[in-house]
């Protein structure tokens, strides 16, 4: 099962904060639909990573990445969970724009070598509000 478990992200927006300090704080706050159901998430996710890339800048890993314990809903075919990601980077003239943004999540149910990561790619809204 762990490798026929698919993720997707509910929502993509990435907030843009200035900080006090000058540096600017990337949030994303999102779901996770995961296609699957009867399992505790938390407990099979094995690793969870994500990074930005903007345009022009080089690719930043966002140092937190944090997934709720329960699920918001759930039944036998999809179940639904809190995903929060943040990362600080240094201050920048940045703009709204479009970035990407990589993601990977290694869910195990057996702990066998077989079971690999499995990777989502995509086009993000980076918006600024500042």
């Amino acid at each position: 099962m762990g490798n026929d478990v698919k993720i997707e992200l509910a929502d993509t927006a990435i907030r843009a904060y200035k900080m006090g300090d000058g540096a600017i704080s990337l949030r994303l706050r999102s779901y996770l639909l995961v296609h699957a159901g009867g399992f505790n998430l938390t407990a099979k996710l094995k690793d969870i990573k994500s990074w930005i890339k903007l345009p022009g800048k080089n690719e930043v890993e966002f140092k937190s990445v944090t997934v709720g314990d329960a699920a918001i809903y759930a039944d036998n075919f999809v179940m639904l969970h809190d995903l929060w990601a943040a990362t600080v980077i240094p201050g920048l003239l940045l703009r709204s724009c479009v970035a990407n943004f990589r993601m990977k999540y290694h869910i195990s149910f057996t702990g066998h070598a077989t079971e690999k990561p499995k990777w989502i790619h995509k086009k993000v809204p980076v918006l600024v509000r500042f």
